[in-house]
């Protein structure tokens, strides 16, 4: 049978036209279907009162019209599609993704930190489908080989970080925008080992340097923001973005109204007495949407800037020398140590489960340290009371939230 009677697309006796592009796509092109090379729309051409609209994708194909305005609209919005997805660059591409982002609600600092992941990985001149499989590859060898801006190779955290932006990228290509057909980092292994958590200060350490800072504090608003950040275990933006009425009840409530994630919105009650007295005192007689660190500035500090700041005071305060995530790591394992729940110390860092706090910040000793103080205080016997270890051990194993209780559980093990 002829062509021309058994393809829809060249029929003569055409069904009638899509009213949407949306609808025209898929008639065209399918809902996933990547464009092949050398798509073009030859012209429009009138045939007994219709109008017929040529083009290759690769083949010759036509597509019957009532009018010649639906002919010209259906001939540009082909054109248009076959320009999208045959000339645009990754660096307009990964433009196109960082809006997408800013319009989904994502904060500047991340949009920018995302933007450094992506452009120094991805070549940003070069065609979209020009990206196979095997140069994905090339391209995350690379990576792993880069000097980064210190002078050193990339860490395994880094070049990891950077492809699983890429990948997420090109996963948006693939499923949202329908640019290509396949991702190219889909089936690329990460290599390397990533080195989780921060070295932390001891405990005399610890209450050295914040000694240290208590006093320096009185004269320099930066070591009250460095205390601040070190005994809340708050991340470096959350503490120089604060204003003066996020200090609340004369110094005893923080409020964080936002952050880095949905769970960084959060009120925390100040125990220390020092530290009450300096943010009362760093925000008395000012108003209250004044920055709360950084009097006289309308931006707030950048991050590095508190980073700096941390390092200067280490190495007057004579402690090793340690990074502001190493101060919330400090944080999660002292209250750990204490007999803090893994609950109330992911909420206390912003964490929406306690998996993160204990992958990057808690030290694995301290679990371990915890759950012996519960065992050995559930099985110690009362003075009061006729022992019921039993009891007591039920009760205590029942006040463990699910992720001590499973690593209680694996730690004791099935053998009797």
């Amino acid at each position: 049978m002829n062509q021309h009677t058994t393809d829809p697309l060249n029929a003569r006796r055409q069904p009638r036209s899509p009213k949407t592009k949306t609808a025209l796509q898929k008639l065209l092109l399918g809902e996933n279907k990547m464009l092949p090379k050398g798509c073009r729309v030859s012209g429009i051409y009138e045939e007994g009162g219709k109008f017929r609209v040529v083009f290759f994708c690769p083949e010759r194909k036509a597509i019957w019209c009532k009018t010649k305005e639906e002919a010209e609209a259906i001939a540009a919005y082909l054109k248009q599609k076959f320009l999208d997805q045959t000339t645009r660059t990754v660096g307009e591409a990964i433009e196109e993704y960082l809006e997408y982002k800013r319009q989904e609600g994502l904060l500047p600092l991340s949009i920018r930190m995302l933007q450094d992941k992506l452009m120094p990985f991805l070549p940003t001149d070069r065609m979209l489908h020009t990206i196979t499989p095997e140069v994905a590859a090339e391209l995350y060898r690379a990576e792993t080989q880069r000097i980064n801006r210190r002078n050193r190779p990339m860490a395994a955290a880094s070049h990891r970080g950077s492809l699983k932006s890429g990948r997420a990228l090109f996963r948006w290509l693939v499923e949202e925008r329908k640019y290509i057909q396949a991702n190219p980092f889909d089936r690329i292994k990460p290599v390397g080992r990533v080195n989780t958590g921060k070295p932390q200060l001891r405990l005399d350490e610890a209450r050295t340097f914040s000694g240290w800072l208590v006093k320096r504090a009185a004269e320099d608003e930066h070591a009250t923001a460095v205390l601040t950040q070190l005994i809340l275990g708050l991340r470096s933006s959350e503490v120089l973005r604060r204003q003066v009425r996020d200090v609340d009840d004369n110094g005893k409530l923080f409020c964080i109204e936002s952050g880095k994630t949905k769970n960084a919105r959060r009120w925390l009650e100040i125990k220390s007495p020092a530290l009450q007295e300096l943010l009362a005192k760093q925000a008395q007689g000012r108003k209250p949407d004044d920055l709360l660190f950084g009097v006289g500035r309308s931006k707030p500090f950048t991050t590095v800037m508190l980073w700096k700041w941390l390092r200067r005071f280490c190495k007057l305060a004579g402690v090793p020398p340690v990074c502001p995530h190493s101060l919330r790591g400090l944080h999660s394992t002292l209250a750990m140590e204490h007999g803090a729940t893994s609950g109330i110390v992911a909420a206390a860092l912003g964490h929406g489960s306690f998996e993160v706090t204990q992958r990057h910040y808690v030290e694995p000793n301290a679990l371990a340290n915890a759950r012996q103080r519960k065992v050995s205080e559930a099985l110690e016997p009362s003075d009061s009371a006729p022992p019921d270890h039993l009891s007591r051990l039920s009760e205590a194993l029942r006040s463990l939230s699910p992720e001590d209780l499973s690593h209680l559980l694996r730690s004791v093990g099935t053998s009797r």
